[in-house]
């Protein structure tokens, strides 16, 4: 009996030796076979001719404006706009939104030394503050998107990231689910 098991290994790696050396062969022949000087660079430069159409200023402005923005801004004296948002929710829906946050300086007592600069710090901090938003978001669904209870969330896990401030409200500008 030992003597057949020797045999059966024997052959097992034998039938692996010939398959990988099958394949070897095959993927030789096919790039022998290919025509890599066809392949286009993507650094190479393009020399397509494109048109650009004439726009007058208030029109290039307006589109500019509708433009997708992820930019972080400071609004007016306490509002900061996070920009617009896209992102999947629970129960396979697509929540797309814009939002604003009302915030308040931590720092009562300011000296000389004092370097609170809350409008600053959330314009810095922005996308870790954009991040958390989608984090948070993501875990409700579409049902939940306006309650308290996320809201309060919201809040909390924005302020675990300011130190020289915190939001007291969101609000949202553009809310549409679908």
């Amino acid at each position: 009996m030992p003597n057949n098991e020797g045999l059966e290994n024997i052959i097992k790696t034998a039938i692996k030796v010939i398959v990988v050396f099958i394949i070897l062969l095959l993927l030789a022949y096919g790039v022998s076979k290919s025509d890599f000087n066809n392949i286009k660079k993507y650094d190479e430069k393009d020399d397509s001719q494109r048109t650009e159409l004439p726009m007058s200023k208030q029109k290039s402005k307006s589109a500019q404006e509708r433009r997708f923005s992820t930019k972080v801004v400071i609004s007016g004296g306490d509002l900061a706009n996070l920009g617009d948002f896209e992102l999947n929710i629970q129960g396979g829906k697509k929540l797309v939104m814009n939002m604003s946050l009302k915030f308040k300086d931590n720092n009562k007592n300011k000296g000389w030394f004092s370097s609170s600069d809350v409008k600053q710090e959330i314009v810095t901090k922005g996308v870790v503050l954009r991040s958390t938003v989608i984090d948070t978001l993501s875990h409700y669904n579409n049902v939940d998107i306006n309650n308290e209870k996320m809201q309060e969330s919201l809040i909390q896990n924005m302020n675990n990231y300011l130190s020289e401030g915190e939001v007291e409200k969101i609000y949202f500008n553009k809310y549409l689910t679908h």
